[in-house]
């Protein structure tokens, strides 16, 4: 990290799906290296060209050139080689506690002194997972959202640094971001809390047959003026994602309305995970809920 003002100039990021890749364009659009690992080598050989995509679609947003905004993102067969010397390292691997702790401990062990650790996990809290850093002081969970999100939620746990706080900040802001940080730790984020509760009343309006997903997303649109409804998002995250999430809050609530409802295992179990398979509870690309007319005349 340079000494002007803190600035962050390489960020390595551990896990290439699709979080990871949105966590490098943001980096790249504002001039900051990124730098990919993933141990599936196929999610590494996609991460590169789907960054120059997102990079591409979101023009408006970066203060770089393309070609030279993606130079800034690399891809690294090893974790040990991709952490060394980053300013900042995330994890973006799958929402699994012990995974999340074993990978996380890799980072700490080979990450710069100086370097600052973060998970952008959506339901675990980050005292949770602290310690397998060794650093604890110097780690903290951020919270990203899709490429068109300004909002990232930082939320640290009492063993958290306020200088750690502040430079997630700093970062975030440098990135043309704008971050919420919240004042104490809660399982999944406090927004994000308000959040989880929309799309799980959502999924069990569709699985109790009251509504489809189309008739939950077109009157919510309508109500509050949004290009996309609660399950038009949840494809964008990942209907995988999702069901991991959920099952996140049931293990620790072990109450049965957390549990993810049988349907949305049955998508995941068939391959239909949303906006990166093509197929959830829309098609892709071009979904439904795009079409001019669909919003104010459904029958067209």
């Amino acid at each position: 990290m340079s000494k002007a003002e803190g600035t962050v100039r390489t960020v390595a990021i551990v896990g290439a799906g699709t979080m990871g890749r949105r966590i490098a364009y943001a980096c790249a659009a504002r001039g900051v290296g990124a730098r990919l690992h993933d141990v599936s080598g196929a999610a590494l050989a996609e991460a590169l060209p789907a960054v120059h995509l997102l990079l591409e679609i979101h023009a408006e947003r970066s203060d770089r050139a393309l070609t030279e905004a993606s130079s800034l993102v690399e891809a690294y067969d090893e974790l040990e080689a991709c952490v060394r010397d980053a300013d900042w390292v995330i994890e973006t691997v799958p929402e699994d506690l012990e995974l999340k702790r074993v990978v996380l401990a890799r980072i700490g062990a080979a990450a710069a002194p100086g370097a600052f650790i973060a998970s952008n996990t959506s339901s675990l809290p980050g005292s949770w997972l602290a310690e397998s850093t060794g650093r604890p002081a110097r780690f903290t969970n951020m919270n990203f959202g899709t490429p068109e999100h300004l909002k990232v939620e930082v939320m640290g746990h009492p063993g958290t640094a306020p200088e750690t706080t502040e430079a997630a900040r700093r970062f975030l802001r440098q990135l043309g971001l704008v971050p919420i940080v919240a004042r104490r730790e809660i399982q999944g984020y406090p927004t994000n809390r308000i959040w989880r509760a929309i799309k799980k009343e959502a999924l069990h309006l569709v699985a109790g047959g009251y509504l489809s997903a189309e008739e939950i997303d077109r009157a919510w649109m309508l109500d509050w003026g949004t290009p996309i409804g609660p399950c038009g998002l949840m494809d964008a995250v990942g209907l995988d994602v999702i069901r991991d999430i959920e099952n996140v809050y049931h293990e620790a609530s072990r109450d049965p309305s957390d549990r993810p409802p049988e349907f949305l295992e049955r998508m995941v179990a068939r391959g239909e995970l949303g906006v990166k398979s093509g197929k959830g509870f829309y098609t892709y690309p071009d979904p439904a809920f795009e079409r001019e007319t669909w919003l104010t005349n459904p029958d067209d």
